[in-house]
C-alpha cells in the first residue's frame, strides 16, 4: 500500500507538469510555416513530432487517471502500452539520425502524398519494411515496426521486459486471465491491486524517461520550465528507484524461502529484470 501511495503521488504530479509543458511550450511550428510559405527545417519537423508524441502521451495519461479512479486498472494498462509506443517514437527521433524521415516523410508519402509505395516480392506480396520512391524507383529500408523503433530509441530492455506484459494484457492471453477471475468465477468488477501497482509504476517510469528525452532533445525555450523538469528528474527518479529497491528486497526475501530449483530460477530472473530496469531508468 505504501508503494502505491508513493507512485500514485508521482503519477498525479506528472499529469500536472505535463499539461503545463504543453500549455506553455508545445507549438506546432510546421503548419503555420507551411501556410506562410516559409522554409521548414528538419529541426522544426523533429520538434513538432516530439511535442505531438508528448501531447498524445499526456492525453492518454489523463485517460488512464480516469480509469484508475474507476478502478479499471486492466484497461489503464492497455492504454499504457499506447503510451510506451508514444515514448519510443519520440526518443527514436532524438537517438537515431534520419528517424524522422521514417516516422513522418516516408509515412506521409505512403498515405497522403503518394510519393512512395511498398516494395512487392516476386509473389506480389507487400514487404512492409521496404519502400520505393515512385519518381526514381529507388528502394529504402522502412523502419515502422515497434521492435525496430524501440531498438533505434535504445529501449531494447523495456521492449523485452515491459512491452510483452502490456501486449499480454491488451490481447486475450490466458496468462493474464487471473486479472479477470475472482476465485473460480470470471468477474468484470474484481479490483486487482497488482494491476493498480503496475499501471502506476510503468506510467511513472515511462513519463520520467520521456522527460529525459525532452531534455536531450534541447527543445525547451522557457528556462523555468526546463529547470522544473530537471528538478523532477533528479528528485523523482530517486523516489522511483526506492520503489524498485523495495521490490528487489521483497523478491530476495521470497527467494530465500524457496527450495525448488524452478521457482528459485524464476525469482532470480525476476530480480535480474528489476536490476536491468533500474539501470535503464535514465
Amino acid at each position: 500500500m505504501e508503494q502505491i501511495i508513493r507512485i500514485k503521488k508521482l503519477f498525479e504530479n506528472f499529469n500536472v507538469l505535463n499539461k503545463q509543458i504543453i500549455d506553455q511550450q508545445a507549438i506546432a511550428v510546421v503548419p503555420s510555416r507551411k501556410i506562410a510559405n516559409l522554409p521548414i527545417s528538419d529541426l522544426d519537423v523533429e520538434e513538432d513530432y516530439i511535442f505531438f508524441c508528448f501531447t498524445k502521451f499526456t492525453k492518454t495519461m489523463l485517460a488512464i487517471q480516469k480509469l484508475i479512479e474507476l478502478e479499471l486498472f486492466e484497461d489503464a494498462l492497455i492504454l499504457t502500452r499506447s503510451n510506451y509506443e508514444c515514448f519510443i517514437h519520440a526518443k527514436s527521433v532524438v537517438k537515431y539520425n534520419n528517424m524522422i524521415d521514417h516516422l513522418v516523410e516516408y509515412k506521409l508519402g505512403l498515405i497522403n502524398e503518394k510519393r512512395y509505395k511498398y516494395v512487392e516480392n516476386k509473389k506480389g506480396r507487400i514487404v512492409r519494411n521496404k519502400i520505393v520512391d515512385i519518381a526514381n524507383s529507388k528502394e529504402f529500408d522502412f523502419i515502422n515496426q515497434i521492435k525496430s523503433i524501440a531498438i533505434k530509441a535504445n529501449e531494447k530492455i523495456t521492449y523485452e521486459y515491459i512491452y510483452p506484459y502490456l501486449c499480454d494484457i491488451t490481447h486475450c492471453n490466458l496468462i493474464t486471465s487471473a486479472y479477470y477471475r475472482d476465485g473460480i468465477k470470471y468477474s468484470y468488477d474484481k479490483v486487482n491491486e497488482q494491476a493498480k501497482f503496475n499501471v502506476l509504476l510503468w506510467n511513472v517510469y515511462f513519463n520520467l524517461k520521456f522527460y529525459n528525452t525532452l531534455i536531450e532533445a534541447e527543445i525547451f525555450e522557457i528556462d523555468e520550465l526546463e529547470e522544473r523538469v530537471l528538478d523532477v528528474l533528479i528528485s523523482d527518479s530517486l523516489k522511483l528507484l526506492k520503489v524498485f529497491e523495495q521490490e528487489e528486497k521483497k523478491a530476495i526475501k521470497q527467494l530465500d524461502e524457496l527450495t525448488g530449483s524452478t521457482e528459485r530460477d524464476s525469482f532470480m530472473n525476476y530480480i535480474n529484470v528489476i536490476k536491468e530496469l533500474k539501470s535503464n531508468l535514465s
